[in-house]
């Protein structure tokens, strides 16, 4: 009796779900009135946004922006210490003359034909002293003379060959040096050229903590600058009603703001690959900001009314046909984690 009791349970629960746990589609589906509209939970992100790094590492000698500041696409937020990169291009230059000097010092290999033709007198002239001294025309003194003079030059060519070999190695590894110099020299100037701290887009400077006299490493991120003149709101449209919305189409936006804001907008994008954090396409409706009203992360709720035979499909979908979702879905409308877009 106590399962008989648990199995009916258990199939009255499941009834209860299927009929009244609706799909991501389903509860962004309205009826009222006899219209069908869309209505697509979404949140608002700034027009345009940039990182602002650090270009080189290096000390920080002024701040000329602080956080809040409106700024100008080129406009100089920071300047770094020149005076360190300045220093080491001086010691690198002088590095570099003096290498210089040295390779210009060594011997280019320059009189080798002039000894190889004294060399060949010398040893010709000891022939025919030799040839003297045998018929006794010659002392034993000259011919001494004779070929120590000949043997002589003989030591100092093959000494002026290996001190040629010797200094064409010195000769390169010097030059190769002195690459290594023009290497670090270009690097530093590569630095000099990036002491500034320059904004790429223009917006409002948030997040900035930079103080004078701080050390920073290339590459950090010193803060942000967001452009909130124009917005984007971005919307999380479940997938089965992509069919529904059109690029172009006007919508009615309406804020989660006080007083309360609606807008009137365009749809300029929509992205048909599920987002896999937010579980949703994501729709993107850019709208004017001259009051800076609509700040980032501010909730939205996107209205798009339907056409008439647009409307007749869905209510067939959603209203008449018994093969509706009975998907179970319990997440809200906006159940993804919507962290990554709240940065500011």
């Amino acid at each position: 009796m106590k399962k008989m009791i648990l199995y009916v349970s258990m199939i009255f629960f499941a009834v209860i779900i299927s009929g009244c746990v609706k799909s991501a589609e389903e509860r962004q589906v309205s009826h009222d009135n006899n219209e069908t509209v869309l209505r697509i939970e979404g949140f608002v992100r700034p027009g345009a946004e940039a990182r602002v790094l650090a270009p080189i590492d290096g000390e920080i000698s002024s701040v000329l922006k602080r956080n809040g500041d409106r700024i100008r696409e080129g406009d100089i937020i920071a300047v770094y210490d020149k005076e360190p990169i300045l220093i080491n291009i001086a010691k690198v230059e002088a590095k570099i003359r003096g290498k210089k000097r040295v390779i210009g010092f060594y011997q280019q290999g320059g009189g080798r034909a002039e000894n190889e033709a004294v060399i060949d007198n010398a040893k010709l002239q000891l022939q025919k002293i030799a040839q003297l001294y045998h018929l006794g025309a010659a002392s034993k003194i000259e011919f001494d003379n004779a070929e120590d003079r000949y043997l002589t030059l003989l030591v100092n060519e093959e000494q002026r060959k290996s001190t040629d070999a010797s200094q064409r190695k010195s000769r390169e590894d010097d030059r190769g040096v002195l690459d290594e110099y023009y290497g670090e020299l270009a690097q530093l100037r590569y630095e000099l050229a990036r002491t500034n701290i320059i904004a790429t887009t223009d917006g409002f400077l948030t997040n900035f903590k930079l103080e004078p006299s701080q050390r920073i490493t290339s590459n950090s991120e010193l803060g942000q600058v967001i452009n909130i003149d124009k917005v984007v709101v971005y919307g999380a449209l479940a997938s089965g009603l992509y069919q529904f919305v059109k690029e172009g189409q006007k919508v009615k936006v309406s804020f989660l703001t006080t007083p309360s804001i609606q807008r009137m907008g365009i749809v300029d994008r929509i992205v048909p690959v599920v987002d896999p954090e937010l579980g949703r396409m994501i729709v993107q409706i850019p709208l004017k900001n001259p009051d800076y009203a609509l700040q980032p992360s501010t909730k939205a709720l996107i209205e798009v009314t339907l056409s008439k035979s647009a409307q007749g499909k869905v209510r067939k979908i959603f209203y008449e046909s018994d093969q509706r979702s009975k998907y179970i879905d319990i997440k809200s409308n906006m159940s993804g984690d919507y962290s990554k877009y709240q940065k500011y």
